[in-house]
C-alpha cells in the first residue's frame, strides 16, 4: 500500500502527540477537589479525535489541541458548582474557554483508562469532550474485597481483599495467607509486579484458590470501574477479578446508662 508523505507525517504527529500524553505523570487530583485561583494543585484532562490537553493548577488554564496545534493559555476563574461537578469560565480578547467537570466515572475513549472525572471544554466554538483526573485515586482508600475470580465465585467462607497503597504497594489477603506486589499505573495501562504470600498451609481448595488469585494478579494489564463502582481487573489472557470496596464500619454511639 502507498503511504503519501501527508498521512505518513500526520500518523507521525499523532504518535508523538500519543506518546507525550502517556508520558505525563499523574496529577493527585480526585473526586471532590478543584484548582483554585492561586493553588499549586493540578488537574489534567484529555481527549482524542483530535487529540487535546488541559491542565487546570498555578492560576492558569492551559489548553492544548489538534495534537498541539492550537494553544491557549488563561487566567484561572474561580470555580462555579454545579450538580454533580464543577465549571469554569474564561474569557479573554482572544479566546473564550468553558470547561465542564462532573465527578463521574469516565474512560478514554482510545486506551480505555478510567478517570474520576467526566470533562467537556467548550472552546471558540467547539466541543471537546474527554476525561480527567488522576486514575489511581479510583483504585487507593479503602480494601476492595473480591468478589469473583475467572468468572467463578469465590468458595464459602474465604476472603481475598486487596489494598492500593499510595506508595506503589498493594497488600491484602489471598484466601490463606496475607500478600503484597508492587503497582504501576501509566496513562494506558495498570501492571503488578512480584506479588508473594506468606507460606502458611490451609485446606487444599483455599491454597488452589490462592494460587490462583496470585497468578492472575501477575498478569493484571489494565482496569475498569462499573457503574456501582465495582472493580475488574483485566489480566492479559483474557481472565478477570472482580471486586467491591468493603462496607466502612459504622459505630453506633453508646447511650448512657440510667441511674439506678
Amino acid at each position: 500500500m502507498h503511504t503519501t508523505p501527508v498521512l505518513l507525517a500526520a500518523a507521525v504527529a499523532i504518535a508523538a502527540w500519543s506518546a507525550a500524553v502517556s508520558a505525563q505523570p499523574a496529577f493527585a487530583f480526585g473526586f471532590g477537589g478543584q484548582a483554585t485561583p492561586g493553588s499549586t494543585a493540578s488537574f489534567r484532562a484529555v481527549g482524542n479525535e483530535p487529540g487535546w490537553t488541559l491542565d487546570i493548577g498555578g492560576s492558569r488554564m492551559q489548553l492544548v489541541a489538534d495534537y498541539g496545534a492550537t494553544r491557549a493559555d488563561v487566567p484561572l476563574p474561580a470555580a462555579v458548582r454545579i450538580e454533580g461537578g464543577r465549571r469554569y469560565e474564561a474569557r479573554t480578547e482572544a479566546h473564550a474557554i468553558v470547561v465542564t467537570i462532573l465527578d463521574r466515572v469516565c474512560a478514554d475513549t482510545m486506551t480505555g483508562m478510567p478517570r474520576p472525572a467526566t470533562v467537556e471544554v467548550s472552546f471558540d466554538g467547539r466541543v471537546l469532550k474527554g476525561c480527567g483526573g488522576d486514575p489511581t485515586s479510583l483504585l487507593r482508600g479503602g480494601t476492595w474485597l473480591v468478589e469473583s475470580l475467572g468468572g467463578q465465585p469465590l468458595i464459602a467462607l474465604s476472603k481475598i481483599a486487596i489494598v492500593f497503597a499510595a506508595n506503589g504497594r498493594i497488600t491484602g489477603t489471598a484466601s490463606c495467607n496475607a500478600f503484597s506486589a508492587g503497582y504501576l499505573l501509566t496513562g494506558e495501562s495498570l501492571t503488578v509486579t512480584m506479588p508473594i504470600a506468606a507460606m502458611r498451609t490451609c485446606a487444599p481448595p483455599f491454597m488452589a484458590q490462592e494460587a490462583a488469585f496470585l497468578e492472575a494478579l501477575r498478569g493484571v494489564n489494565r482496569f475498569e470501574i462499573g457503574e456501582e463502582g465495582v472493580l475488574t481487573l483485566h489480566t492479559v489472557d483474557g481472565g478477570t477479578i472482580v471486586a467491591r470496596r468493603e462496607a466502612p464500619v459504622v459505630v453506633q454511639p453508646t447511650k448512657p446508662a440510667k441511674p439506678r
